[in-house]
């Protein structure tokens, strides 16, 4: 079990085209602290750490916050919309760009967060999972080690970012086409989708199947269940299930909408698995990478 949060920078921080583009995100950087702690607050009680994915802007305002929680065993990780940035240079997604162009908004965007948080960034995830062809390289050379950059099946042309017949379960990415497994020592974490689930418009207007996005009011255990029974036909060296959320939702309200999803997927995630005979685990995205490598070597 893989609990992911994409922390985004806080409304008030944002131009009107960053708004427009993405509404996701806080009011301020107080909610934006609550709904992170709320989130590894809950998962703790299940047991399980969570990977944060932290926009750099997110890295600055909460930075105590964060380094307490990595101290605390989290991952974190940097999460960049490109018209997110402070400085408001950049119009469009990750995936609308040269390599070129991505590795200098990745570059400035690794600058600024580790300069709040003491250390270069090592995993990364873009907003809306936007990519092309030449990400994984540009990550790879800034010197990644991974991320969680695909959605499976997902069709979202007005994002750049479709994925499908994408790879499915974790795998060493290949430096030349996004979908398909290779040989790079990049690490490729993608989410979890039900692909017995189509959907027509998912929660960002996308094609493709229902996921483990926690605010949206998918019918989280069925997702859960047909992920969980796939893993019995496909056998994934690597079967995880990876969830996302984003640090806008009030996790500590015991009645909020997001809240009450995440208590089910968890204790879906309990109850089938004890059905099917499975012990679910914890993981963050650092240490899963590091076991597809080591596996792959």
């Amino acid at each position: 079990m893989l609990l992911t949060m994409d922390c985004e920078t806080a409304r008030s921080d944002l131009a009107p085209n960053a708004i427009r583009m993405s509404g996701s995100g806080p009011a301020d950087y107080k909610e934006s602290a609550r709904s992170i702690c709320g989130y590894a607050e809950t998962a703790a009680t299940h047991g399980y750490p969570v990977t944060f994915l932290a926009h750099p802007e997110v890295a600055v305002e909460n930075a105590d916050l964060l380094l307490d929680l990595q101290d605390r065993g989290a991952c974190l990780g940097l999460h960049v919309h490109p018209y997110k940035l402070r400085h408001r240079k950049y119009r469009y997604d990750l995936g609308a760009y040269s390599a070129g162009e991505q590795t200098r908004i990745v570059s400035e965007a690794m600058q600024v967060w580790e300069s709040a948080l003491g250390s270069t960034p090592r995993y990364f995830r873009a907003g809306y999972f936007s990519a092309n062809d030449q990400t994984i390289g540009v990550l790879n050379e800034l010197g990644f080690a991974g991320g969680s950059l695909s959605n499976p099946g997902r069709f979202l042309p007005g994002h750049h970012s479709l994925w499908a017949g994408a790879e499915n379960y974790p795998h060493r990415a290949h430096h030349q086409c996004r979908l398909t497994a290779g040989e790079s020592n990049f690490i490729n974490v993608p989410v979890s989708v039900a692909f017995g689930r189509p959907v027509g418009r998912g929660h960002a207007g996308e094609q493709g199947f229902e996921w483990s996005y926690v605010p949206h009011p998918y019918d989280h255990a069925a997702v859960i269940r047909n992920v969980l029974e796939r893993f019995v036909v496909d056998k994934p060296r690597f079967p995880v299930i990876v969830t996302d959320s984003h640090n806008d939702q009030e996790y500590r309200d015991p009645d909020h909408p997001a809240r009450l999803n995440l208590g089910l997927i968890l204790r879906t995630i309990m109850d089938t698995c004890c059905r099917m005979g499975l012990r679910p685990e914890g993981i963050t995205l650092d240490a899963l990478c590091r076991l597809v490598l080591e596996d792959a070597s």
